[in-house]
């Protein structure tokens, strides 16, 4: 039997839930008698998946998983390629869904860890019985389900950040300095802002504010800005109304070079390759 992905549903997300909320691109089981292979970007979003029955191995660069039946999942970003397949002589039956959204890759970046989650069982059980709602909420299509849909997704995020510990951070009071100077940023966050402008705004001086940084954010002040911008970038291109050139002018880049080159720089992609791995 070849590898079969008639189960799998493909869905069409309107305008406003591809540039406003966290919206499916298809759901379903796929079947796999032999490798399954797929270059790079050749689809957008991200896949989130476990093994239904079989086994088999997940390929992607720099790491190989087990594929397994059990409380685990993985999520798989379609920038970067990837490899599944069956233990030889064996069928692996993967289930999921795939999902985009303007948010997407600082998702992946704040869950880091790589591609696999090993869940509690009642985590897993939560984000199977999901999938299943988010199944019919998309054959159904009642009024108001890509609202719902977006929902759902935040909810199973959520849960792949607790399963990191990405959700136990200590409670503690944020100093007024640091308080002052984020408020300071967020007021105009599209500004070009400098490093000696921010710290002017906090009634501290440049070197104690970068110690609070440091102590609470776990950055710098010049990292703050940079993942602030390159966040915004992201925001702005999932809108395909705007030009890269307005996108730039936007943010406050002197020309679209400056800022084509310092997206490139942090994230790996140029702005309309960027645009690319996100359209459906």
């Amino acid at each position: 039997m070849a590898n079969s992905f008639a189960q799998l549903y493909q869905v069409a997300p309107s305008p406003r839930a591809q540039r406003l909320f966290w919206h499916l691109l298809s759901i379903g089981p796929v079947t796999l008698d032999s490798t399954d292979h797929h270059e790079a970007m050749d689809k957008p979003g991200a896949h989130l998946f476990w093994v239904r029955s079989g086994a088999g191995r997940l390929a992607v660069p720099d790491h190989d998983y087990t594929l397994k039946t059990g409380p685990r999942c993985w999520l798989v970003d379609m920038k970067m390629p990837r490899t599944c397949s069956p233990v030889p002589g064996r069928r692996i039956v993967n289930t999921g869904f795939r999902f985009g959204g303007p948010e997407l890759a600082a998702w992946r970046e704040e869950i880091g860890g790589g591609n696999e989650f090993a869940l509690a069982p009642l985590d897993s059980l939560y984000i199977r019985e999901q999938t299943r709602q988010l199944a019919r909420l998309a054959r159904k299509k009642p009024a108001g389900f890509e609202w719902d849909i977006h929902v759902i997704i935040t909810q199973i995020l959520g849960r792949l950040l607790k399963s990191r510990q990405r959700l136990v951070t200590p409670q503690t009071d944020v100093p007024k300095p640091l308080a002052r100077a984020i408020n300071r940023v967020m007021t105009d966050p599209y500004r070009d802002w400098k490093v000696t402008e921010v710290a002017r705004s906090s009634g501290v001086n440049r070197a104690a504010l970068q110690a609070l940084f440091r102590e609470h954010r776990s950055e710098s002040i010049h990292e703050f800005l940079l993942r602030l911008r390159v966040d915004l970038a992201r925001q702005l291109l999932s809108d395909d109304r705007l030009a890269v050139k307005e996108v730039s002018a936007r943010l406050n880049f002197s020309n679209e070079f400056y800022f084509s080159r310092f997206f490139r720089r942090r994230t790996g992609l140029s702005p309309s390759t960027y645009r690319k791995s996100i359209r459906v």
